[in-house]
């Protein structure tokens, strides 16, 4: 099989896993924004069943007390939240899929450049460590600390996955030309881009103070939910505002001072999925916290992680190749 067709079916093939992961992660911020954590009260079983039951005549009488002996007291069957919370280990388990097909792929560029395979396979290796963590979280009844492990540990796997795409491509990204753009661009592109994971670590500590809150009032009274939160809503939300700044301008520049195609469409994608996250941010603080609100803007800013360290890496890769010429230019 030529290279180039191996090389075009990885790309495909990680590109599709990606996805899938991102899917994923809407459907996890779904099952957290609806209360379907406990849906299934057991793992990797729902209800003792491989196929969750349809209504609570097909669970034994006393199911509430055999839950409540695995210490799940608060067990009780709802049929939506029962498949929510099952279409999301059924997405994890395809996930799971991909991501091998993804290593099996890579498996040719270990000739050339071993780092694609060995970023495929850390990538694997953390999908098989999610879902055992999964099921501890199911095992410690939703603990905030566990779900927000959970949910930065899918941040790592996709930007692997992203990582080693634009590893196999790098002769190419090695052709930008970044000449025009500010020399002291490259340092703010990292800085944004650590921020923005700290923003989103700093936004799922406000999660699991309003899942505190939630569950405190029985999941009533929405409307209350965000006064009783702590200062550290304020600070997610104020700090949000100088990353708004801070990206719009690097956005401004390299969209207008290179003439790379990738890295003009990624930086567009990343304004967009930025103007999403703040409508989504706005209408939960001036809208009580509706619940379509909460699994997007967790989602668009997942994005935005990925996109930055796409946008980094593409930056990286350009940066090496003017070094190595200029280290040729040096010595001649």
């Amino acid at each position: 099989m030529p290279e180039l067709v191996k090389t075009r079916r990885f790309w495909l093939l990680a590109a599709g896993t990606i996805a899938t992961i991102y899917a994923l992660i809407l459907v996890g911020g779904i099952v957290r924004a609806t209360g379907s954590g406990m849906g299934c009260p057991d793992w990797p079983k729902c209800f003792d069943q491989w196929v969750p039951p349809t209504s609570e005549s097909q669970l034994p009488d006393n199911y509430q007390q055999i839950y409540a002996d695995r210490g799940y007291k608060d067990t009780t069957f709802n049929v939506r939240k029962t498949w929510t919370e099952y279409l999301n280990r059924l997405l994890g388990v395809f996930t799971g899929f991909t991501i091998l097909l993804t290593l099996l792929f890579s498996l040719p560029f270990r000739r050339h450049d071993a780092t694609v395979t060995h970023l495929a396979l850390a990538g694997f290796i953390l999908v098989g460590i999610q879902g055992w963590l999964g099921s501890r979280v199911v095992a410690s009844n939703l603990n905030p600390g566990l779900i927000t492990i959970h949910m930065l540990l899918a941040q790592i796997i996709v930007g692997l996955v992203i990582a080693a795409i634009l590893r196999s491509a790098r002769t190419q990204l090695q052709r930008i030309n970044l000449d025009e753009l500010p020399k002291h661009i490259y340092p703010l592109v990292i800085l944004s881009t650590v921020l923005g994971l700290m923003q989103l670590v700093l936004g799922t500590q406000v999660r699991e103070a309003v899942d505190l809150i939630a569950k405190q009032s029985n999941y009533v009274n929405r409307h209350l939910w965000i006064d009783n939160i702590s200062a550290i809503f304020a600070i997610h939300k104020y700090s949000a505002i100088a990353l708004v700044i801070l990206n719009g301008w690097l956005i401004f520049q390299i969209v207008t001072h290179t003439r790379s195609v990738l890295l003009r469409r990624l930086n567009l994608f990343l304004g967009f999925l930025i103007i999403g996250t703040v409508v989504m941010g706005m209408s939960m603080d001036r809208l009580n916290l509706p619940i379509f609100a909460q699994p997007l803007h967790l989602w668009f800013a997942s994005l935005i992680f990925g996109t930055q360290l796409a946008v980094l890496i593409v930056m990286r890769y350009a940066r090496s190749a003017d070094h190595v010429v200029e280290g040729t230019l040096s010595k001649a």
